[in-house]
């Protein structure tokens, strides 16, 4: 077989493995296996740490909707952790005081470093972590103690829905990648343990906690941390956080890179766990679905480049036509994002490009050593 046509295969070969026969090989094993921990029948104390930074914009909703949780008032501890909120945040805030809430108010330091700090100063026994623009099911924190009861689970992540993904084709497909991930983590958690949570709404016991650094994103780093430490990360479905999804592709675009470059430095920081002599099949899982996932755009370019090298047989003249034409539609589509749904499914490829385009730059970020600990949020603004 010549070079190029041996790279080629084997770069699709690299490339159905993890996005389709990783699933379905996940789904197979998640049959034979599973977490069924007792439930915590209990109601312990629950300190909610909702992180903000400018968010006048949702901060009221969200604090209505926290008080309105189907949780006991007297054991629910709401905390808004401001990272240097420069608008009516903290006004919004303060106006809910007579009802328990409380401002930790601190300079720019970063979402993961005031985490850190607001976790020293809560008094619940199980933390969860959300977002100023994540609205809760009224039982959310209930479904996510539950699985508590179960001594070895150290963290729980709950499940993100979008709400206005027919709204928007930019919400249409992080509406699909979602789904499909939560495919693959509802299977995981089945098999050994998450790899990651829904960063709008998971726990973790305040005694399992681990402070990690800065620059690091926390719901990555920490359930690996969790895992690292001999404790399970579970995955509770039906503990539901809602939220409005990007408005462009550009928003997603930008918001994937830093999400991207954050995860690749706490995967490098975490190289320990991809031991499977150590860490069992946890390491292949995490091996496949994320070092596996994050080299998929390098396969896609050298798939791309030796098939152009291929074109003087028919067959793979063919691929590359339906390569050309399968882009130039999508592009189209891009241009068309709003006002025509009917491109659904070159939008999806469009989108699938980007998302591979963001882990290239991610990647660039990271070798030039550059980490991101702060940034802007455009929907306060």
């Amino acid at each position: 077989m010549p070079l190029n046509e041996w790279i080629f295969w084997s770069s699709v070969a690299f490339l159905l493995f993890v996005t389709v026969c990783y699933p379905l090989l996940a789904a197979m094993l998640g049959l034979f296996r599973r977490h069924q921990g007792p439930a915590w029948s209990g109601e312990p104390g629950v300190s909610l740490i909702i992180t903000a930074y400018n968010e006048e914009k949702h901060i009221k909703e969200k604090l209505e909707n926290s008080l309105g949780l189907n949780y006991p008032k007297e054991k629910l501890e709401i905390i808004v952790a401001s990272d240097g909120s420069t608008d009516r945040t903290h006004d919004m805030v303060n106006a809910f005081r007579n009802e328990g809430v409380k401002l930790y108010a601190y300079d720019r330091l970063g979402k993961t470093a005031i985490q850190n700090e607001s976790v020293k100063k809560s008094s619940g026994e199980i933390i969860v972590f959300s977002d100023a623009n994540a609205m809760y099911r009224k039982d959310a924190v209930r479904k996510l103690v539950a699985n508590f009861g179960d001594e070895r689970v150290g963290c729980v992540s709950g499940q993100l829905v979008y709400k206005k993904s027919a709204e928007n084709l930019t919400g249409l497909c992080e509406s699909a990648y979602w789904n499909y991930e939560k495919f693959i983590k509802y299977r995981e958690s089945r098999i050994s343990s998450l790899i990651g949570v829904n960063g709008s709404i998971y726990a973790i016991r305040k005694s399992d906690y681990v402070e990690i650094g800065n620059d690091l994103i926390s719901d990555l780093v920490e359930p690996l941390e969790i895992v690292r430490h001999g404790k399970k990360v579970v995955y509770e479905p039906e503990a539901i956080s809602e939220e409005e999804s990007s408005a462009t592709y550009r928003e997603e675009f930008e918001r994937k890179i830093r999400i991207f470059t954050r995860t690749i430095h706490g995967l490098f920081r975490m190289k320990a766990l991809l031991n499977p002599f150590q860490y069992g099949i946890f390491s292949i899982q995490l091996w496949i679905h994320k070092i596996f996932r994050y080299l998929m755009p390098f396969a896609l370019l050298s798939a791309a480049l030796s098939l152009i090298f291929l074109t003087d047989r028919f067959f793979y003249y063919i691929l590359y036509c339906l390569m050309i034409t399968t882009l130039i539609f999508a592009m189209i589509a891009k241009f068309t994002e709003y006002s025509d749904k009917r491109n659904w499914f070159f939008n999806v490829i469009y989108y699938s490009l980007t998302v591979n385009f963001a882990l290239v730059l991610a990647w660039l970020n990271v070798l030039k050593g550059k980490t991101i600990t702060i940034w802007p949020t455009e929907r306060g603004s």
